[in-house]
């Protein structure tokens, strides 16, 4: 069970995988074109940031081939920007040169190349898909524009510091899980109601307060399968994140004390609060100013929602869709 957060699950401590085979020359490739985010847009844009990447080494990578498909060839540029495209966002560069990305990534040219020989293009079906997610790339580059593009001063960082300086303070906590559904090796069976969840967890504070660690108490009591191992462990997390249901209890504990039970939406948490670093302006900033360009854009679109209103007919559709 994940300790709620607002954005999606908790972060989870994980090991990192042993790096396995990559296809070299397009790893060699790859790493020195992987210098940074901007490196990557600027390949994009035309390749200017891949000249200054290489000068060095005088081998020009915009020139230099990296991967054949049949008669189809792609220099490095070429390669990392398509594949950066098809990579998960915040995914490593480096899974570029993954042989199974790149099998994948070949097997697709294929079927491209296929499908523009007998002109699936021109199918209706397809052509209706591609111009859905032709709207859907411009749009989302429409909202990353507004982000991008919003005036963020030195004021109203202050301004936001100001009025909600401990939402930047990162916390690194700990818990043990009562699952109203039992998901882990701490309990087998039966569901427990509410009231036997709270009565199991009020049982699990009793043995902390007794001085049992509580180490030991999530290790053999937590339903949390994924962090009971580590003594109930959880990654660090801003208090911006964390769910409303937990950020009050969490505020109110010092270091090294540990909650009375709190109500999640599968159960009940014992938290502990293992570390606290507060939040100083510079820290902070970074976090800010995402926030403030979020915010930005989601006011730049309510102004397009105010100056376009919204009017949709449900009984015509359901009319025609008889």
């Amino acid at each position: 069970m994940p300790f709620p957060a607002h954005a999606g699950q908790w972060p989870r401590r994980r090991h990192r995988p042993s790096s396995g085979p990559v296809i070299t020359e397009i790893s060699c490739m790859l790493q020195s074109l992987c210098l940074s985010g901007a490196l990557a847009l600027g390949l994009i844009a035309g390749v200017p940031s891949a000249q200054a990447a290489t000068a060095d080494s005088g081998v020009s990578h915009s020139v230099t081939t990296v991967l054949q498909i049949g008669k189809q060839a792609f220099t490095a540029p070429e390669y990392r920007a398509l594949a950066l495209a098809d990579l998960p966002r915040g995914a490593n560069p480096a899974g570029a040169a993954d042989p199974a990305f790149v099998r994948a990534f070949a097997d697709r040219r294929l079927l491209l190349d296929q499908a523009r020989q007998v002109h699936l293009q021109d199918d209706p079906v397809v052509a209706v898909q591609l111009r859905q997610a032709t709207d859907a790339i411009l749009a989302d580059a429409m909202q990353r524009r507004a982000r991008t593009t919003a005036h963020i001063d030195a004021a109203q960082v202050q301004a936001q510091f100001n009025a909600h300086p401990h939402d930047y303070d990162e916390v690194r906590l700990s818990h043990v899980f009562v699952a109203l559904q039992p998901q882990g090796d701490a309990r087998r069976g039966a569901p427990l109601s509410d009231a036997q969840a709270l009565a199991r967890a009020q049982q699990l504070k009793r043995q902390l307060d007794s001085g049992t660690p509580f180490e030991e108490v999530a290790k053999r009591e937590s339903d949390d399968g994924s962090t009971a191992a580590e003594g109930g462990e959880l990654s660090s997390i801003f208090l911006r994140n964390v769910a409303d249901v937990f950020a009050a209890p969490v505020q109110a504990l010092g270091v090294g004390d540990v909650s009375a039970p709190v109500r999640g939406p599968e159960g009940y948490h014992l938290i502990r609060v293992d570390a606290r670093i507060p939040a100083t302006l510079e820290t902070a900033r970074g976090q800010i100013e995402v926030q403030l360009r979020e915010q930005a854009a989601t006011a730049a679109l309510e102004r397009l929602r105010q100056a376009n209103p919204l009017q949709f007919d449900h009984a015509a559709l359901e009319a025609a869709l008889r």
